[in-house]
Order: C-alpha cells, then sequence, then structure tokens
C-alpha cells in the first residue's frame, strides 16, 4: 500500500511539474525559419510587374520572450517593392529604418516602452545608430508544401493566432542585420487580387545568428532572454509598373 501511494505521489507530482514548466514557457510556438549561409543572388530578367510596398498599411512586428515573460513591438519599414513575372512572386526587396525600431507592449506603460525601445536601439542589441538599416532580399519562391505544415495549436493557445494559415508559398531571402547576412526560409501566405499584393507570414529566428547574443546564456537563469524572436510580416502592395 505504501509503494502504491507512493506510486500516486509520483505520477501526481510528476504531471505537477508538466503544468508548472509549461506554464513557464514564454517562448513563441510558430513556424521556424530556416537559417543559412548568403543566397547568391541571380539576375532577375523576368520581371513584368513591380509592386511598390505600401509602409502605411503593412508592418513587420516582433516579439521577443524572456524567463519571466514576453515584449512586442515593431520593425519601421521605411521602403520596399516586390516584383512579379506573370502574375507570380518572383523577388523583392524591404527596407527597415532601425533608428524607429520601438517595442509597443500594451502591458506596460509609455515610460516602460520608451526605456526599452531605448535598449533595443543600444549597442547591446541593434546598434542603430552605426547601423541605421536593415534589408530583406527575397531570392527564390517556391510552392508550399502543406504536409509540412505543424500540428495546429489547441484553441485558446496565445499562440494560436501568430501562425498564418493556408500558406501558399516558401520563400528564401537574405537578411542584413548589423551589415551580417544570413538567409532565412520561411512559408508565407501570398494573394493577388487586381493590382493589390498581399504577403503575410509569422516565424522565429534565432537572433544569435546575427550577433544579438545580449543576454542569450541560459546560465544567466531568470535574466535569460530566449535567442528566438518572433517575426510577423503583414505585407500590402501595389502595381506601379508597367
Amino acid at each position: 500500500m505504501l509503494r502504491y501511494t507512493q506510486h500516486l505521489f509520483m505520477r501526481w507530482w510528476a504531471m505537477l511539474l508538466a503544468v508548472l514548466l509549461a506554464a513557464c514557457d514564454t517562448s513563441v510556438k510558430t513556424e521556424e525559419a530556416i537559417v543559412g549561409a548568403p543566397v547568391k543572388q541571380q539576375p532577375n530578367s523576368s520581371v513584368s510587374e513591380v509592386y511598390q510596398i505600401d509602409t502605411t498599411r503593412s508592418t513587420l512586428t516582433w516579439i521577443g520572450a524572456k524567463i519571466t515573460g514576453r515584449h512586442n513591438g515593431v520593425f519601421e519599414i521605411s521602403s520596399g517593392e516586390l516584383l512579379l513575372d506573370k502574375g507570380k512572386l518572383t523577388g523583392g526587396e524591404i527596407n527597415l529604418n532601425m533608428l524607429a525600431t520601438r517595442a509597443d507592449d500594451k502591458t506596460i506603460d509609455s515610460a516602460a516602452n520608451q526605456k526599452l525601445t531605448s535598449h533595443l536601439r543600444s549597442t547591446d542589441f541593434f546598434d542603430a545608430a552605426r547601423y541605421p538599416t536593415a534589408t530583406f532580399i527575397l531570392t527564390s519562391v517556391a510552392p508550399y508544401d502543406s504536409t509540412l505544415q505543424k500540428t495546429e495549436l489547441p484553441v485558446g493557445h496565445p499562440d494560436a493566432e501568430l501562425r498564418v494559415k493556408g500558406a501558399t508559398h516558401l520563400l528564401t531571402g537574405n537578411l542584413t542585420i548589423k551589415d551580417k547576412t544570413k538567409s532565412i526560409r520561411f512559408p508565407a501566405k501570398i494573394t493577388l487580387q487586381d493590382s493589390l499584393l498581399n504577403v503575410r507570414a509569422n516565424f522565429n529566428i534565432d537572433r544569435t545568428q546575427w550577433g544579438l547574443v545580449y543576454r542569450s546564456d541560459k546560465s544567466l537563469g531568470n535574466q535569460t532572454i530566449h535567442p528566438e524572436v518572433n517575426i510577423g510580416i503583414d505585407l500590402e502592395a501595389k502595381r506601379t509598373r508597367p
């Protein structure tokens, strides 16, 4: 009887520990971008249409997670264009104004957001004064294999709405931050209607691949900031040529 009681207690304790660990997991559950060496960009001679990104109607967001919680904010898109050939996306470029990178966290007050914003622009992170721009250059577009889609998160999970449902393409491009370039590959949903093009994606990238290593060491305990950063892309572009 004693052994049976001990067994039940151990099972109960294991279940409780699992619940506690899950509750403390602040990392974002979404697609993981594949990060690799820069991809050599091939000359894009097959361009029949140019779509200008509407910076007033497009957003590029971030979520950073630390052991004790999350913060979120915005990367400002300064300019960009997407290239199409016969109605199919073939290339493009997005330029970011890192001097305008900011926190936009509704769970903290304006003073805390301003403090976090200043820290992000400092040498600890993006060193925006020295590296005022970041760029993403789209190098290839391929059909997306829907069988690669991860299992959907349960209803009510805080990250369920982040994932883009119905991905149509797999995008690959070179992301340059602080003059360091890496290729990233991620699924995206592309829709084209009349002269309006929409691109949506949501994925995680490992910031340390670009030398952003501030507090990424797990030995820091509760001071650790997860290396993975969630990126949300929602672009709206209008045809400008021909």
